[in-house]
């Protein structure tokens, strides 16, 4: 498992790579039971300020197993798909938001691991999509949940009903990518958000992120209260009261104090 699932810690970055690049990063059991381990690392560890998803190889993921899923006896293929949605909540309750840096092929499981990750930059060339369809598969990992929301229900449907595949560009014109970049500067660019991201005190992107998630089902009067109460913990964090005095400080042209 731990092969198939590369990590390092660089500025506040902790990069996860899928490492499967032979198999085009086909995702089975001890791939996601390492994701799945290696989130749990991002949460404990206080160094860990924003995660980078990427792939080894020639794509960052073209779905899921089907040789492995194909002989799997039914009890084995729930066992599979629980591990999925599992993984699609530890995704979306990590305090520190997770940067899929996506390349070649993001397909299928692929495609649900760009989607349950906070933010998205893509690399030109990249191919997307969700053709479990044309195997009598329906959608997992949360997406009948999520991609709606990012890219819109008739856009949701089309894309996992026909099946098709798009590009780097139409899907950052749909907002399902933030960003599209060289090949070339692809974890650089993502390394780039994700420090931005790791350089802000966590109390407050833990709870940027927390807030939105918790905002999609909640209403106006709840999404607000939340908002208030997690202001009041941001602002009287010591992190945040040492930010106020340095911003202070730059503005007054003095050192802030120790």
């Amino acid at each position: 498992m731990a092969d198939l699932i590369e990590s390092d810690l660089r500025e506040g970055v902790l990069h996860v790579r899928l490492n499967r690049p032979e198999k085009l990063n086909a995702i089975n059991d001890a791939i996601l039971d390492g994701l799945l381990s290696v989130t749990e690392r991002g949460r404990r560890d206080a160094k860990v300020g924003a995660v980078v998803l990427s792939g080894r190889g020639r794509a960052f993921s073209a779905g899921g197993d089907i040789q492995a899923m194909e002989a799997m006896d039914e009890p084995a293929f729930r066992d599979t798909i629980s591990r999925y949605m599992r993984l699609a909540h530890a995704f979306q309750s990590l305090p520190k938001p997770i940067v899929a840096a996506l390349h070649g092929h993001v397909l299928a499981g692929g495609f649900e691991l760009a989607v349950i990750s906070d933010l998205r930059i893509a690399a030109e060339g990249t191919v997307l999509g969700l053709p479990d369809a044309a195997l009598g598969l329906s959608p997992t990992s949360g997406m009948t949940w999520l991609l709606p929301r990012i890219v819109g229900l008739g856009r949701a449907l089309q894309l996992t009903l026909s099946g098709e595949t798009i590009t780097a560009e139409e899907a950052r014109s749909i907002g399902l990518v933030a960003k599209v970049v060289p090949a070339e500067t692809l974890i650089e660019d993502a390394h780039g958000l994700a420090k931005a991201i790791a350089d802000c005190p966590k109390v407050g992107v833990g709870a940027t992120k927390t807030l939105f998630y918790h905002a999609l089902t909640a209403d106006f009067a709840t999404a607000t209260t939340a908002e208030e109460k997690a202001e009041l913990e941001c602002f009287q964090a010591p992190e945040t009261r040492r930010r106020f005095q340095a911003f202070m400080a730059r503005k007054k042209g003095r050192s802030p104090a120790k």
